[in-house]
């Protein structure tokens, strides 16, 4: 059986196809004794299909790509880097992870549902407050949302046991927003004469 040092010199060609069926076979078997080899041949085999694929995208841009996928076989740098480039592309994911952290938030608002929001549509139809019209929405399949002046927030921990107790009262929430959703950090029972709104 092959050994983990002799599959080394056979990964890059039998990830290309290029293995003769002596060395496939050999390869196939040792693979599924050896769980360590297999997690790396599939990492290799997962990033080759990743830059033959970008390779393809440039090409019909008419664009030569800026690496080879078989490059580290001839024993040249995978991906020639340029300090500029290196350095624009570094900044690139700094801004990026920055654009995208989440948001705090505090803001103050009355806890509704997804499906009336703050209108309450139901309460007449089925002769019930407000309160219940809320929580008998959410148990039809609506999400708990923060209904402010001029927002309506989508909370993604629909499962604090405040958004049932607090529903229908104004509130004010802390937390943080990403793609959309509020994430609760806090809420707090307000009085009525606080005004609703957004604070970051």
């Amino acid at each position: 059986m092959m050994t983990c040092q002799e599959l080394e010199r056979w990964i890059t060609p039998f990830i290309d196809g290029e293995c003769a069926a002596a060395e496939r076979a050999g390869v196939l078997a040792h693979l599924q004794e050896c769980p360590d080899c297999r997690t790396r041949v599939e990492a290799e085999s997962t990033a080759s299909q990743v830059l033959h694929a970008h390779a393809a995208v440039a090409r019909t841009m008419g664009v030569a790509p800026a690496w080879r996928p078989r490059v580290a076989r001839l024993g040249q740098p995978a991906l020639p880097v340029r300090p500029a480039w290196l350095v624009l592309a570094i900044v690139g994911v700094l801004l990026a992870g920055w654009w995208l952290r989440p948001t705090p938030v505090m803001a103050v608002g009355v806890i509704g549902d997804s499906f009336c929001e703050h209108e309450h549509r139901f309460s007449a139809r089925f002769n019930v407050g407000d309160r219940e019209c809320t929580l008998g929405c959410v148990k039809a399949g609506a999400e708990f949302v923060l209904v402010t002046e001029t927002e309506v927030y989508r909370i993604r921990n629909q499962q604090l046991p405040e958004l049932a107790a607090l529903a229908n009262q104004r509130v004010r929430m802390r937390g943080t927003v990403k793609d959309g959703r509020l994430l609760v950090a806090r809420i707090t029972a307000l009085d009525a004469g606080e005004t609703p709104g957004r604070v970051k």
